[in-house]
């Protein structure tokens, strides 16, 4: 609520107009001038944020509800409107339009309570002085369907791709 809405509707009270002004810290010219703006309607800045509210809600409702901010702006702008991220994100929240956020990962891996830690094997010396001494690896993750292992510090490899290359010679 702007100030002007709250002097108005402390006016509508039966409040003095001087009175609501200077508690609300605007000066009464400015208030009446906002009555006359406001008599006189929308503003075609306002018209035209209607106007984009009502294509976000349309867009949003036929995404099911699952269009955000990062998804709702490109789409205003496929349609021709010249928007940012940060107006459609402030139009949103202004009408309670949310999209569909994206779950929290969850911990697949709880070690055991009474489990012993694990051996130091290279007891903390990391560079062994020679090659071929301690080998060292640590799998980031395995995606079954695509058949391919991540090892950090090496280079991605699939073993679909190096079976089919076996296929073809």
């Amino acid at each position: 609520m702007t100030r002007y809405r709250w002097v108005a509707a402390r006016r509508a009270e039966g409040f003095p107009t001087r009175d609501a002004c200077e508690v609300a810290d605007v000066s009464t010219s400015a208030f009446y001038d906002w009555c006359v703006r406001e008599a006189a309607g929308p503003t075609s800045a306002q018209q035209a944020e209607a106007v984009l509210v009502a294509e976000i809600g349309r867009i949003h409702a036929e995404s099911d509800g699952t269009y955000g901010e990062p998804r709702m702006t490109p789409e205003l702008r496929s349609l021709g409107h010249a928007v940012n991220h940060k107006r459609v994100a402030r139009l949103m929240r202004l009408h309670g339009i949310v999209g569909v956020h994206k779950p929290a990962k969850v911990r697949t891996t709880i070690p055991a309570q009474d489990a012993p830690p694990l051996p130091d094997l290279v007891g903390r010396r990391f560079d062994p002085g020679q090659p071929d001494v301690a080998w060292v690896g640590d799998i980031e993750r395995h995606e079954a369907l695509s058949n391919r292992a991540v090892v950090k510090g090496h280079s991605c490899w699939s073993v679909a791709a190096d079976w089919l290359k076996l296929t073809a010679a």
